[in-house]
């Protein structure tokens, strides 16, 4: 039998090994096809995408590509770790160095071409239905089937690629020398896990600071926070499964009650050794699905809070005026006034009802420091007040109000315009104006007092019933007035809506690819890991079957243990990317919960889906190897 040969049979005998890993690149292989079919598409027209879009969707592609490259590195490592006893053997009886490399990389290429193809071509049969759900997100027009020769290419090559850097890795894993510890396999006796109480005291101090930080941020603290409240809550995760994990098991062994107790003495036993031995898989599986988390329901959050936003943002259907910034530059009244009412007569065409409303703002000029206030006047603040039914206030002498919204920006409590000092009596939580200025209304007396040091800019706010009819009228007027290097502003609701829209979906798609493909590639981490405890536990539950534990008893011990395993890596996820979302409702006042429990919902029932099957084989590997049922 020749070396490709015993390759591809012992792929075949140890399918079940495989399965994890061969099922997790199968399903990240469809995932990363569709991505590239899409990005890929023909008929994709990118030009309506901002510069930031086009970055965003190529640095979601090196992270993708990036991050299965190190999830195959470490599946693989682990794997070949538990084959510790098959390699000694295998060295024992003549096999060299070079050979094992080539065992590993036939072996590895088997599996990584066969699961990537298979991949690919669940994700060509889906790829019409993933076509549809793409351009319905992003409200694109639905594209085209068509069969994506490229992608199909790059992510088989991709894979293929990646099994020939295995097995160079392989031989830093696999060493000839070691052969007696590769003989002893996993059965060399364990040491008892230890832990500091001091690390243990740490993980819980970082994880309470960390979590303060996290629900008592404001926006404009958030970037500073952002990374030291990050670090806090990655040690404090890594501290839980290596020292805080095992103290608390520590602690529970020491209740001699409990622990004595029906069969808590085997799962506890097991679960001290497990955890602690690892550590670093829990730690990558909560940290991949936190990101995954929080990914997902920000942006998913954002994506719903978007229209409330935009309400806040910008009052009205349309906003045109004047947009001079210094005395220098000249602004033709008539042509400004031309153009308002071909703003007009657009929205009579498309039978569209309308108020209008005119305008001016005041840009105020200190010439100690070159500073700069807008104002406007009370009586026309009460106008567009009246229009939107938003409650106005009456000032009074050397008062002002600021239209800043409270959650973008917090005003100062005075205000300096034309060497007077106003009392800024109060900061609306709606303006009547759009967010693009930084507006104060004040006295109608005191703004017409001010002549010198300011220069004047007309507006006319266009409002109807429902703003999104007016996108058509707004794209035919920018199409036909191109105001970016004039001295005139387009403020458009419904052209923001679309583009916003926009912008989030893609996001939110981007979002959805990378969480599948951590999530995914976590649930491969446990799969493995079950597996390999079952191999030992089949031997060590056989033995105590012979002296009497019973099938039932060792089911509802697997069970817990599994269950914890499972659990708890998506239950401490859950907490973080919950800190992480009340940081977002904090900063931007979004509401997240419906969007978590979405999110996090949908999560955990794939999640106890995948647990009942793992359990099922799990259960169905140990009752074989029984005596007794």
């Amino acid at each position: 039998m020749d070396l490709r040969k015993f390759a591809t049979n012992n792929v075949k005998r140890n399918i079940k090994s495989y399965a994890g890993y061969f099922f997790s690149i199968l399903i990240s292989s469809a995932l990363l096809f569709s991505f590239n079919m899409f990005i890929n598409h023909p008929n994709l027209d990118t030009t309506g995408f901002d510069d930031y879009l086009i970055l965003t969707i190529k640095v979601t592609s090196i992270i993708a590509y990036v991050f299965l490259f190190f999830f195959v590195f470490y599946s693989v490592s682990v794997f070949l770790k538990s084959r510790y006893k098959e390699f000694g053997v295998l060295y024992s009886i003549g096999m060299s160095k070079k050979q094992a490399i080539k065992l590993i990389f036939i072996e590895n290429m088997i599996m990584n071409t066969l699961a990537s193809t298979i991949g690919v071509i669940v994700g060509l049969i889906f790829s019409k239905v993933v076509l549809i759900l793409i351009s319905s997100l992003l409200e694109l027009e639905p594209l085209k089937f068509y069969i994506p020769i490229k992608s199909m290419l790059i992510t088989i090559i991709y894979f293929m690629f990646i099994s020939m850097l295995i097995s160079l890795f392989a031989s830093s894993v696999i060493k000839e020398d070691k052969v007696l510890k590769l003989l002893k396999g996993t059965e060399a006796p364990k040491s008892e896990p230890k832990s500091s109480p001091i690390f243990a005291i740490l993980c819980v101090a970082l994880f309470v600071v960390g979590y303060y930080q996290a629900v008592t941020v404001i926006k404009m603290e958030l970037i500073n926070r952002i990374v030291p409240v990050t670090l806090m809550v990655i040690i404090g995760t890594y501290l839980l499964y290596s020292q805080l994990s095992v103290f608390l098991i520590k602690r529970i062994k020491s209740n001699k009650k409990y622990y004595k107790k029906n069969t808590n003495m085997l799962w506890i036993s097991n679960l001290y050794y497990k955890i602690k031995d690892n550590t670093r898989m829990f730690f990558l599986i909560t940290i991949t699905s936190t990101v995954a988390f929080t990914a997902i329901g920000s942006v998913y959050a954002y994506w719903k809070d978007q229209t409330r936003q935009l309400d806040l943002a910008y009052p009205q259907a349309i906003h045109y005026a004047t947009d001079k910034k210094s005395d220098k530059e000249y602004i033709d009244q008539h042509e400004y006034k031309a153009r308002v009412n071909e703003l007009e007569n657009l929205l009579k065409e498309e039978n569209i009802p309308y108020y209008k409303i005119d305008g001016e703002i005041k840009t105020v000029f200190d010439k100690k420091d070159n500073s700069s206030v807008k104002i406007i006047k009370e009586s026309k603040y009460r106008d567009l007040g009246k229009k939107l039914n938003i409650d106005t206030i009456k000032l009074k002498d050397n008062e002002a109000l600021s239209l800043t919204l409270l959650e973008n920006k917090k005003a100062s409590d005075s205000v300096v315009i034309d060497n007077n000092i106003l009392k800024v009596v109060k900061q609306v939580e709606k303006s009547v104006m759009p967010a693009y200025y930084d507006l104060y209304v004040v006295k109608d007396d005191f703004y017409n007092s001010i002549k010198s040091n300011c220069i004047i800019n007309t507006f006319t706010n266009f409002d109807t019933k429902d703003y999104i009819d007016t996108l058509e009228v707004s794209k035919k007027f920018t199409e036909r007035y191109d105001s970016n290097n004039e001295p005139y502003k387009l403020l458009s609701k419904a052209i923001m809506f679309s583009s916003g829209k926009l912008a989030i979906s893609t996001a939110l798609f981007l979002a959805i690819f990378i969480g599948s493909i951590f999530f995914v590639t976590s649930s491969s981490f446990l799969y493995n890991k079950i597996y390999m405890d079952c191999q030992e536990d089949k031997k060590k539950y056989a033995k105590l079957n012979k002296i009497g534990l019973t099938y039932t008893e060792i089911r509802k011990i697997s069970t817990t243990e599994i269950g914890i395993l499972f659990l708890v890596p998506f239950v401490v996820a859950v907490i973080h990317s919950t800190f992480a979302l009340l940081a977002l409702k904090n900063s931007f006042n979004m509401e997240v919960a419906s969007s978590a429990f979405m999110v996090m919902g949908s999560f955990f029932i794939v999640q106890v889906i995948y647990f009942l099957v793992i359990r099922k084989s799990y259960l169905k590997e140990i009752k074989e190897s029984l005596v007794n049922y």
